[in-house]
């Protein structure tokens, strides 16, 4: 009787043990969340790299890498690492890490056909002051391939910046075929919601978001983009890499959807995209820049 009981505890312990770990795995899981920045925390280093292998028949592979190290250690180091592959969505990549400087993380995809890849990640890092003050601090990091996979070309190519005509000519052939399903997808939504888009001051890309680590947002200062960007990513996380959420209810996987448009104005931003089987979405966000 008294061996059941010891039994009968130990496994109560390890059950609670267990439930614990995981409760703690998913508080952490979804807590990409915008607090003030901290000035003082710096991202000495954050990469995203794109690397072409070639593989067997007529595929190949792709490594994409991400990692990041911080100034200082972080209660909460999470990465959110979207890849696109001619303007949609083909994966997705996210760690994290408590009380670390550095996270790192890889991914091997295998594709076929000829792809202008494009990745990018948002760097995250949630600090804890001596005074249990929150703050955070963010990055954005980005790389782009071009993939020749053609029975016209000897081997595949692959390359970052095109450096002859050949290449410039694949590369204007795939950003041409990218830009259009973009613009495609983002018409269909401006559509759908009757949006006009001329009463917004900036359309961008959300592939183009690294471009404004250190240069502010057209018509922001440096420190209200910082503000944007945070709060941009954690809608990001929670309303798109999470699942996105349709009109029925239901949750949508974001593989498949198109590349996101960003249009801004002075009091909200729309992010405006398509899912796998073509339906408009858009989501809205406040700018309090405050």
């Amino acid at each position: 009787m008294k061996k059941d009981f010891i039994r009968l505890s130990l496994s109560l312990i390890i059950l609670v043990a267990i439930f614990y770990i995981f409760q703690q795995k998913q508080i952490a899981k979804e807590s990409i969340t915008y607090f003030p920045i901290d000035p003082t925390v710096t991202f000495p280093k954050a990469n995203t790299t794109l690397t072409f292998h070639k593989k067997r028949f007529d595929e190949y592979s792709i490594l994409w890498e991400s990692n990041s190290s911080i100034n200082k250690r972080a209660y909460l180091r999470q990465d959110m690492s979207l890849l696109y592959g001619n303007g949609k969505l083909i994966s997705t990549m996210g760690e994290w890490r408590q009380n670390t400087l550095e996270l790192s993380e890889e991914k091997t995809v295998v594709e076929r056909e000829s792809n202008y890849l494009q990745a990018i990640t948002f760097h995250y890092a949630e600090i804890h002051d001596a005074n249990e003050r929150i703050f955070s601090s963010q990055k954005i990091s980005a790389d782009n391939l071009y993939i020749i996979n053609s029975k016209f070309e000897s081997a595949p190519l692959s390359f970052h910046t095109p450096n002859n005509l050949v290449e410039k000519d694949w590369a204007t052939t795939l950003d041409k075929q990218a830009l259009d399903y973009i613009e495609y997808s983002y018409r269909q939504v401006l559509k759908k919601f009757h949006i006009s888009a001329e009463q917004y001051d900036t359309k961008l890309l959300l592939t183009e978001l690294s471009k404004f680590n250190d240069t502010p947002l057209p018509d922001f200062s440096k420190e209200q983009s910082a503000k944007i960007l945070g709060q941009l990513t954690e809608g990001l996380y929670k309303n798109y890499f999470l699942g996105i959420m349709r009109e029925d209810g239901t949750i949508a996987d974001p593989i498949g959807s198109s590349i996101p448009v960003i249009l801004i104005n002075d009091n909200h931003l729309l992010i405006l995209f398509t899912t796998k089987d073509g339906e408009a979405i858009v989501l809205r966000q406040q700018i309090s820049t405050l």
